[in-house]
């Protein structure tokens, strides 16, 4: 960066204001807690070359704004600028050392922030305002529902159960929302509890800066003096031995003065590596709940949400159920690839000065997840085999027994669902002579998808391991 181009005067005061309306627009979109913790700590430094450089105190700060709200910031500052100039938003050490002689520390004067205890409850309530991640706005069904209800129980303070929990699941299934929905319900609620989310990356920078600074005092007053600890993606502390061992003393510190402590990994308890015996045997004494990969209506629910929260800036972001269908029948991933679809979408009708139409969401579904390839009923009823322990041969056969009538129906279920394939089609792959038998198992799993808990659940195994099957073929 040359400090040559660094430019002084009107526009950086003008910058300093354009600056200070992306703030103030930010703060009404965010949880209360997050600006002020995090993004009302950023400092305008300077413009270079046409960027407008932001920089974060240190790196804990950076991490969980590059992490959560970088592009937010930018999507404001870029309505915001006339000029049309880039932000980039760094940490204060990585700037070079000539730009920071120049401009001086802004920070300079006050007093280091983080890692910090948490507001008092009083200080907090503003957060009642702002919607951010709810119990109200999470969508809830089958696979999620026994986690929902675990997370509500938490935040009401009801049933006492075990002072640690671990919700888990893969990427993108919406742990995170939960974990904001309990923060935030406290807030609401206001009877005095104290609460902090952390992310375990979070608390592992925190606890890195702090052991090379000799002092990690900032931190145990952090996390330590809550009733309520929210921990965030735990796998993120595993094979870090000292992290560990303050982990560890920070989960015990919460629950010997009766506070809960909740979790979420990517793994169930006994699929979690690389923590200690101590920290394992905590993990496993957990009252752990799974968070599944929504069913083909919370999928629905997801994108008829996120497209609702999308029109309340843009009010003629209109989805046709059709466009709806498309994005859920398309999207293979879990939830949050079907808001990475809207939120391209967006994008693609330049935030409001055309509506979405059918052929600008089929060009962004063929951008993210490449062209459609229907699996073949092999793949179908390969991964069907795999799910019930089922043989070719019983698969195939004419067996009326439950357990394998019962899966060769969601397997010709599938085949009609999945592909363009016709009932007698899919008949003869399975040794059938009539076709009315795929008919009539389409039938029935299509009925029993409308209110068996059990049958949604198995029908969404089967279909997800005929994705993992495709992209083994397709490695």
């Amino acid at each position: 960066m040359d400090t040559s181009t660094v430019q002084e005067g009107s526009d950086i005061h003008r910058g300093r204001e354009i600056w200070k309306t992306v703030l103030h627009d930010t703060r009404v979109r965010i949880p209360a807690e997050d600006f002020d913790k995090w993004i009302s700590d950023l400092r305008f430094v300077a413009e270079v070359d046409d960027v407008v450089l932001v920089a974060a105190r240190d790196q804990l700060s950076f991490d969980r704004i590059n992490s959560n709200h970088r592009p937010l910031l930018k999507r404001i500052w870029r309505k915001s600028d006339p000029k049309g100039r880039a932000l980039k938003i760094a940490c204060w050490k990585d700037i070079p050392a000539s730009t920071r002689d120049l401009v001086q520390n802004p920070w300079a004067g006050e007093t280091q922030r983080r890692p910090a205890a948490p507001p008092a409850p009083a200080e907090t309530k503003a957060a009642t305002a702002v919607p951010g991640m709810t119990f109200s706005n999470l969508v809830t069904g089958d696979t999620n529902k026994r986690a929902v209800r675990l997370a509500q129980e938490i935040a009401e303070g009801g049933k006492r159960g075990a002072n640690v929990s671990l919700i888990y699941g893969r990427q993108g299934t919406g742990k995170t929302h939960i974990l904001r929905a309990i923060e935030n319900a406290i807030v609401h609620l206001d009877d005095g509890r104290r609460v902090t989310y952390m992310t375990a990356e979070e608390f592992v920078t925190a606890y890195i800066d702090g052991a090379m600074a000799r002092d990690t005092r900032n931190l145990k007053t952090w996390v330590r003096n809550n009733d309520l600890l929210l921990i965030d993606d735990l796998q993120w502390i595993a094979g870090k031995q000292k992290t560990d061992d303050a982990f560890f003393a920070t989960i015990r510190s919460v629950t010997k003065e009766g506070g809960r402590v909740v979790l979420t990994a990517d793994e169930a308890p006994g699929d979690l590596k690389g923590f200690s015996q101590r920290m394992r045997g905590e993990i496993m004494g957990a009252a752990a709940s799974e968070v599944g990969l929504p069913d083909q209506e919370m999928r629905r629910e997801i994108v008829r949400l996120h497209a609702a929260m999308i029109r309340e800036d843009q009010p003629n972001f209109e989805l046709s159920e059709e466009m709806i269908e498309k994005v859920v029948t398309a999207v293979r991933g879990p939830g949050r690839e079907l808001c990475g679809v809207l939120w391209s979408l967006q994008t693609e009708t330049g935030y409001g000065e055309v509506e979405p139409d059918m052929d600008m969401l089929v060009t962004v579904l063929r951008r993210q997840q490449g062209e459609y390839q229907a699996p073949s009923l092999d793949n179908i009823k390969r991964a069907t085999m795999r799910v019930f322990g089922l043989t070719k041969t019983e698969i195939e056969s004419a067996s009326k027994s439950r357990s394998i009538c019962h899966p060769r129906q969601i397997a010709m279920y599938l085949c009609r669902e999945m592909t363009d394939k016709s009932y007698p089609q899919i008949a003869r792959a399975f040794s059938k002579k009539d076709h009315t038998t795929v008919l009539h198992a389409w039938r029935k799993v299509k009925d029993g998808m409308q209110a068996d808990p059990d049958m949604i659940r198995d029908v969404e195994r089967v279909r997800e391991l005929v994705f993992e099957i495709q992209a083994e073929g397709n490695a």
